[in-house]
């Protein structure tokens, strides 16, 4: 196609105005994550190497679970009374949340991490909060092998404490600064970032800020999409409204939601990418209109820096 047909057919999968662009663009994070999938054999050299593969999986569930949500829900009655097919963005919201929570992770672990003491500490950060939430079911065990396994986890997470106190930067750490970590480990989180020396503890809406997103441009996300995740009075009272047929503001409100979503999923591609500069091959093995709308969001929320290759050039 010449370069006016290239910027058409772009522009229209960046902005996605329709629900079916929206699930084309989808379609095509979700052709790029399963290429990497089976295209590409890492040589694993740690667990944390291991299960990031693992979270490319995750996103291509996330992102094949996403567009079935917005496929929409028809029902009918057994008296023959109908429900037109409807999007719920509440639920789509609560995928959403997910989706930037797993992009905010990965981007905290495996890019912001300027050397590899502070990447094992965040890790293994990350490792023992999963299994501090597991050992809360151990009063619902029930069988001999499934006691054996939560006693298993609960030496592995003393054995994660040791290599945690053992690391050489925590070393170096004054004693103000261990104690920020140590509060991690008591209180199952992980949100971490340090500053030389320094820890700094985080929140969820301050991953923005660590993916290095410009111009307060998605400060807000985290908390909105809370606010559709959990039943709060305002996701009660806009649902009552929102299927109106005089206006289907359902189907507006889930536009602007994916629109967050695929920021979220260009910048999680530009992090594995970096993290496995060799799966730049397959990317580039993609059409060119899917490498330049897979980096569009990534490249428009953080600057040409993080672009993952300069295939936008074509369409200048």
């Amino acid at each position: 196609m010449d370069k006016t047909e290239l910027r058409k057919e772009c522009s229209r999968l960046f902005y996605c105005n329709t629900i079916s662009d929206c699930q084309e663009l989808l379609n095509i994070y979700a052709e790029f994550f399963f290429q990497i999938v089976n295209n590409h054999n890492p040589e694993i050299k740690s667990r944390s190497e291991f299960d990031s593969t693992m979270v490319l999986q995750m996103m291509m569930t996330k992102a094949l679970h996403l567009r079935n949500a917005i496929s929409g829900i028809s029902y009918e009655s057994n008296d023959g009374r109908r429900l037109n097919n409807i999007i719920d963005p509440t639920v789509v919201a609560s995928l959403i949340r997910n989706i930037y929570e797993t992009t905010g992770m990965f981007n905290l672990i495996y890019r912001t991490t300027s050397d590899p003491e502070e990447r094992k500490i965040i890790y293994l950060l990350w490792v023992h909060a999963g299994l501090s939430y597991r050992q809360r079911f151990n009063t619902e065990i029930t069988t001999e092998d499934n006691a054996q396994k939560a006693q298993e986890e609960k030496e592995q997470m003393l054995t994660i404490v040791n290599n945690i106190e053992n690391n050489s930067l925590y070393k170096k750490l004054d004693e103000t600064n261990q104690k920020r970590i140590k509060h991690q480990l008591k209180t199952k989180d992980y949100l971490i970032k340090f500053d030389d020396l320094e820890v700094k503890i985080l929140n969820w809406r301050q991953l923005t800020e660590t993916m290095d997103i410009k111009n307060g441009k998605l400060d807000h996300a985290y908390g909105y999409f809370s606010l559709y995740s959990h039943p709060s009075n305002v996701s009660v009272f806009q649902f009552a409204d929102m299927f109106a047929k005089e206006n289907e503001s359902f189907r507006m409100l889930t536009l602007y939601n994916l629109k967050i979503a695929f920021f979220m999923f260009s910048i999680f591609i530009a992090d594995y990418i970096n993290l496995f500069p060799e799966t730049l091959k397959t990317y580039e093995s993609l059409g060119l209109v899917e490498q330049i709308v897979i980096n569009f969001h990534n490249r428009s929320a953080r600057g040409v820096e993080y672009s993952i290759n300069n295939s936008y050039e074509a369409t200048q």
